[in-house]
């Protein structure tokens, strides 16, 4: 069986985090190729003043050397909102033998429901959720929690199937984008949080607070 994984995301700024789940994807499930998608205008939080491209630019620098993790431009190409639905489904079309293996958060399965044609979702892929710090799974709750229960199986490559769910096994990581922003801001040093530190603080583009 073909498969291809998917990693979506603002990545604004990408930090070490995305980096390690997207890793952990790869591996865990012994994916050949993990593609990290910038979003272009997201319909669930006020657009980035940092535009599309240069969050782009920056998760395609950032992935440079690394084995099997590539940028993909086509949310930042697209007019209008960005659907992970549409960008999915595009996906399947071309790829039509492959089995797409999606990464999201915790957080955002949680929020699941509030994403258009969150149904449909479930069954366009296998889902893999990230685990994030203080999220328990056993409170997920309504429907979300009922297809959750249901859907799920061992995070493994031979567990791979389409509409079925995948806790990935990485570590819990504190490092979030806001936190990298407020240290730009501040001016602080940031090179051990992600590996484009140099470029993102030459930017200047996030001197002003968060």
């Amino acid at each position: 069986m073909k498969t291809l994984g998917i990693y979506g995301g603002s990545f604004d700024p990408i930090h070490n985090g995305h980096l390690a789940f997207a890793r952990c994807l790869r591996d865990t499930f012994a994916l050949p190729e993990v593609r990290l998608i910038p979003t272009g205008l997201p319909p669930h939080r006020a657009a980035s003043r940092i535009s599309p491209q240069q969050r782009f630019d920056w998760v395609k620098l950032a992935l440079a050397g690394e084995s099997g993790l590539t940028a993909d431009d086509r949310e930042i190409r697209r007019d209008g909102y960005c659907y992970t639905v549409d960008t999915l489904t595009e996906l399947q079309a071309e790829y039509p033998d492959t089995l797409l293996v999606w990464l999201i958060g915790a957080d955002s399965l949680a929020d699941l429901p509030a994403w258009h044609r969150w149904q449909a979702l479930l069954d366009l892929g296998h889902l893999v959720v990230a685990p994030r710090p203080g999220f328990d799974f056993g409170r997920l709750s309504g429907e979300i929690g009922r297809e959750y229960a249901k859907r799920l199986v061992t995070a493994a490559p031979e567990a791979l199937a389409r509409g079925k769910i995948s806790r990935l096994p990485s570590p819990l990581t504190t490092i979030s984008s806001t936190e990298l922003r407020a240290k730009l801001a501040n001016g602080d040093d940031i090179s051990a949080l992600t590996p484009i530190a140099d470029e993102l603080a030459a930017s200047g583009l996030y001197q002003h607070p968060p």
